[in-house]
């Protein structure tokens, strides 16, 4: 008699297609593993490893300016973070930045700026500023720089820096009382600039200093000096145009009426000037310096009709220039206006 056959049971039909589903879940849970993110992208969207997103466009500050006092370190697109101190007779300032890419913004402590266009004026406390630079890339990512900015007190002063005469100092002119006058222009044409210049004693206090003589020079918009003739400054001997002297009042002040100078071969913009105390020319100058200006508005007054010569193509930074290149900071003069109107310009002059 055979042996009874053993019942099996029937595999349910139901388990069998769900253990199905749960192993193809598995495979494909398993190709995200390889393949990860963009994988299934460029299988659903059938791109290529081509198509991933580009990296963050990051645009930086290609240039940096202060109307008054100088960056440090001197300004690099590497750097971040910036101060600059300037006297207590500097009230407010304007920044001029630059952006490295095309389509980037611009904000300046939370307002708009164009790229290589001055600021309006900053108000500047006693003590510590902050000026703070965001440029935005077109898509989205930003960098930051900062700029502090400290106003010395009242009573406290930095002796403003010492410079070489520099070329054509005319010093047969310091007998000629003709040349002392406010209006040094004669004949010559320019964009029109009025100086405020003050004096001041660093070891008395910073306090003003009256009755001294203030004698500057400069060349006109073509970039030639008075009195002088040579092979780059030829016809000129004789002349007297564009120098002056004027002796500082009880608030230590003087005022000239002038021209924004043009440019020579070799030297950025600039203006010559000493202090003669006790208003006597005939001992050497107790101070000799020369003013600086703001880039931005010298890119603009060259820009303008009458500054046939253009930019200077010669010197284009501070850095490059042999008297400037150690810093700006007790030489730069404040200026406000604009080349249909005119600039007014003004410098506190400390000395010892």
């Amino acid at each position: 008699m055979n042996p009874p056959i053993a019942s099996v049971a029937q595999p349910d039909t139901d388990s069998i297609q769900a253990e199905a589903a749960l192993l193809r879940r598995r495979k494909a849970l398993g190709a995200i593993g390889t393949l990860g993110a963009f994988g299934l992208g460029a299988c659903g969207g059938g791109g290529s490893s081509s198509d991933s997103t580009s990296a963050p466009s990051v645009s930086t500050l290609a240039g940096l300016a202060l109307s008054a006092g100088s960056l440090s370190p001197s300004f690099s697109s590497s750097t971040s973070s910036y101060t600059a101190t300037v006297a207590n007779s500097i009230s407010s300032l304007t920044a001029t930045a630059t952006v490295s890419a095309g389509g980037a913004t611009l904000k300046l402590n939370g307002v708009t700026l164009g790229s290589g266009v001055a600021s309006g004026e900053i108000s500047l406390n006693v003590g510590s500023n902050t000026l703070t630079l965001v440029v935005t890339a077109p898509d989205g990512s930003s960098s930051t720089y900062t700029v502090g900015v400290t106003r010395s007190a009242a009573g406290s002063c930095t002796l403003t820096a010492t410079e070489v005469v520099g070329p054509y100092p005319l010093y047969a002119i310091l007998s000629n009382a003709s040349m002392v006058r406010s209006d040094i222009r004669e004949s010559k044409t320019g964009v029109p600039l009025t100086l405020t210049l003050t004096v001041q004693d660093i070891s008395n206090g910073c306090t003003p200093i009256a009755g001294a003589a203030v004698y500057i020079w400069h060349c006109d918009k073509d970039g030639l000096y008075s009195g002088y003739s040579a092979s780059n400054n030829a016809g000129q001997a004789g002349l007297t145009y564009l120098r002056g002297i004027q002796v500082t009042d009880a608030n230590g002040q003087v005022t000239f009426t002038t021209i924004y100078p043009g440019w020579y071969a070799g030297r950025i913009t600039h203006i010559h000037m000493q202090v003669y105390l006790n208003n006597n020319l005939a001992v050497t100058a107790t101070a000799t310096t020369q003013m600086a200006f703001p880039q931005a508005i010298t890119q603009a007054v060259y820009s303008s009709a009458l500054y046939s010569k253009g930019q200077n193509s010669s010197v284009t930074s501070f850095a490059a220039d042999n008297i400037f290149s150690d810093g700006t900071g007790t030489e730069m003069l404040s200026i406000s206006g604009d080349t249909s109107n005119g600039y007014n310009g003004s410098l506190t002059v400390s000395i010892a």
